[in-house]
Formats: C-alpha cells, structure tokens, sequence
C-alpha cells in the first residue's frame, strides 16, 4: 500500500550516514526549488557536507527531508565568540509535507546543540513563517542597497594607506587573517568554516566574471580591510560600468571608509549594488550626497536560537541600567533548563528567585539577545509580557529598562549566507 494511502509509513528521523549525503543533497535540492547537483558540484560541496552534523528524515528507503548545521562561532555583544550551530539545508518534500518530518529534524538539530553545550543555533530562513515554533526569533535585518557613484565622492572619514589588488592564489590566506581580525566588530558575525569561505569567494580566478578582492594596507605595509566585489557593463555602454559589492570587511571604522573610498573611484563604475549590508553602515553618512545611497529592500538577515540560556545571557555585555536591573522569566516549551528567571543588570545576568519583571517566550528572548530587537516591540505584540507584579502604570519603565540594557551599537550583522 502507498504510503498516504490507507496508514502511511512511519518517517524515521537519524543522523545521515556519509554514503547517503548525495541522496539527502538530492532531497534538499528538490524541496528548496533547485536541481540536484551534477557531479562538479557535488565535488564542490562535498567538504560542506563531511563537515556538518546532518540529520535526515526518511520512509523506509526514501529520503524525504533533510537538516543540519556546521560548527561556526558568533560574536556577541562585548566581543565574546560563541560556540553556535550554522543550520542550513533545511527541506522537506512536498509529498510528505505536514507529517512532523520537519519538527522531528529541527529538534534533532536543537537536542544535538545542546548536547555538545553549543549555546546558540542561528540560520537564514527561505520562509518566514517557520522558525518561531522551534524558538528562533529574528535576530537582525540587513538591507540591499544601490549607490550612485558620481554623486557619493568624496568619502569623509577615509584612513589615509594604499589599496592593492590580490592574486587568485594569494586571496584565501590574506582575507581569512583580516576577516578574523574583524570578527569582534559587530555583534552577529560568524566564523566561516574553509568550505564556506571557497563558495563565497569562488568567482575570484574563475574567469566567469571579474571578480576581484583589494586589501587597503596600513603605515608598514600590512593589510588591515578587504574589500571583495566585482564589476561589468551595463546592457548598453552608455549606462557605463556596474559593480556588485560581497564583502567590506576592516579593522576600524576609517579603513572600512577607506575601501568604500577605493570602491567609489573605480574608473568607469557608475552605480554600485550590494544584496546585503548592516542597517547602520557607515557609508550612509560618509557619502557626499546622502541620497546618493539607497535601500532598495530590507529583510530578516540573522535567526537566533538561544539553546544554553544561562550561558549565553552570562557571555555578552550590558548597558549600564542607572538603577537596578530587570528580572526576566523564561519560556521554553522544547528545553526544560532554560526555563526560570534571571536577574540582568549592567553588571552581568545571573538565576535569581526574585519576582518576574517580564515573562519572554524563547523566541523572543532569541531575538532580543543581540541587541538589534526592541522589548517595546516583542511586548505589543504578546512575545513579552509583565510579570505578576508589575502593573501596567510600570510597564513603560521596564520595558525601556529593558531596551536601556540590552540595546547595541553597531547593530548586529553577519554577512554570511549559509
């Protein structure tokens, strides 16, 4: 009897054996709208895959859904870098749609966190509907952005030092030593595992594009930025010179403002585009003519899950509060540990009996951790509520107490697709 027909199958869900990566690749593929890999990407990918903690979902010897997550780290607010769970690959076939085969894959991804004491999982979600059941909470938002290059000259800020051009076979080390040292910059940047790094740098000496990576470099020489980016025609010569930017990435504000500068002054480029930058970049108010910058769209960049609370609230940073603090009580139906109350002051955050300041769902929590989310918001819409205690004459207070101590600058960003 088919399975869907009479009494289905039982969907088993277990941790992918390395025989059947292609098979689950395949699965993958087809739920999220793309053709399985021919044997070139699949070589390509293969690393990606021997690298993840991959769960699968399949009836009988069917593969029907598969998930996983590699072993990144994130920076937290303070500049502490947390051991997190990358979740990508995320599908499930149409056919067994609604079947508990997701729910089964996405809590094998959580309990497999939180067995390895992995404090956080982050991911980018295809659709925005999904995750708030599994307690992720929008972490962040990035925006897409055009730049007209005439009319943003000159850049203000720019570090004075050279910018040269790296060579296909020199790029990989240069970029990786700089990347790192810009990690601790912004909340919400991510470790890029080497299979990772090879995709998002892949265009670089393929020839297919030009695609190009400069570095600026500093009073002795050494590179402090890289600015990764490539260029072409427009459909006619006289709309000149395109440029898509994929990476900005320095050590200070004024070297990141120094590889905008570069960027700006490419003979021929008139316009520039780039699919993801921070809310808060600093080209914004460096540019000569402020509307010489554009968003074109804003998205939810950054899904957080908070797995190990206590460790996780202990690790970032707060804003000094001027008085005593909140107490926040926690709600999370999947991990028991995490539910109870913290007391959170500029101090640190530590267990407390203390009455509830503020009741947060672990989805709202998640999304509050970095410090790009308001309390303010997640309460008018019923993820944060009032403790027993307050009244609603002292909910303003706490909850602006509460975006007092846990509000950031820069904002979070992680400019890693994955």
């Amino acid at each position: 009897m088919l399975a869907g027909y009479g009494l289905p199958m039982e969907i088993e869900i277990r941790p992918t054996r390395p025989d059947e990566y292609r098979t689950a690749c395949n699965t993958m593929c087809r739920a999220l709208l793309t053709p399985p890999p021919n044997d070139d990407r699949w070589a390509k990918s293969l690393p990606a895959w021997e690298l993840s903690i991959s769960y699968s979902a399949w009836e009988g010897d069917e593969c029907v859904g598969h998930a996983a997550n590699l072993h990144v780290e994130t920076t937290v607010p303070g500049g502490a870098a947390l051991d997190t769970g990358a979740v990508t690959w995320v599908g499930v076939l149409t056919t067994h749609a609604r079947r508990g085969a997701g729910t089964g894959l996405m809590r094998a991804l959580v309990d497999d966190a939180a067995e390895r004491g992995w404090p956080l999982l982050s991911l980018r979600a295809s659709e925005a509907t999904i995750y708030r059941r599994y307690g992720f909470g929008v972490a962040g938002d990035f925006a897409a952005v055009e730049i007209d290059a005439r009319r943003a000259r000159p850049v203000r800020g720019a570090a004075p030092g050279a910018m040269r051009l790296l060579t296909a076979d020199e790029f990989p080390a240069v970029v990786d030593e700089v990347y790192r040292r810009c990690l601790d910059r912004r909340p919400g940047l991510i470790t890029r595992p080497e299979p990772w790094a090879e995709r998002h740098f892949q265009a670089v000496g393929e020839g297919k594009e030009n695609a190009l990576v400069a570095v600026h470099l500093d009073e002795r020489g050494e590179p402090d930025g890289y600015v990764y980016y490539t260029t072409s025609w427009a459909e006619t010569l006289d709309q000149g010179g395109r440029g898509k930017i994929h990476d900005v990435f320095a050590v200070s504000d004024d070297v990141e403002l120094a590889l905008w500068r570069y960027l700006l002054t490419i003979d021929l480029v008139e316009t520039w585009t780039s699919p993801g930058r921070p809310i808060d970049d600093l080209i914004i108010e460096a540019v000569a003519d402020r509307r010489a910058h554009r968003v074109t769209s804003v998205m939810d960049e950054q899904w957080l899950r908070l797995v190990d609370v206590d460790t996780a609230l202990a690790a970032r940073t707060y804003s000094p509060s001027g008085g005593e603090g909140i107490v926040v009580a926690v709600v999370d139906p999947m991990i028991e540990a995490n539910n109870g109350r913290w007391h959170v002051d500029g101090s640190g955050a530590r267990r407390t009996d203390e009455p509830a300041d503020l009741i947060a769902d672990i989805d709202a929590l998640s999304a509050l951790y970095l410090g790009g989310m308001s309390w303010r918001t997640e309460a008018a819409v019923g993820r944060v509520r009032p403790g027993p205690s307050v009244e609603d004459a002292r909910l303003r207070g706490v909850l602006a107490g509460a975006d007092h101590l846990f509000s950031v600058k820069p904002l979070p960003f992680c400019g890693t697709f994955f």
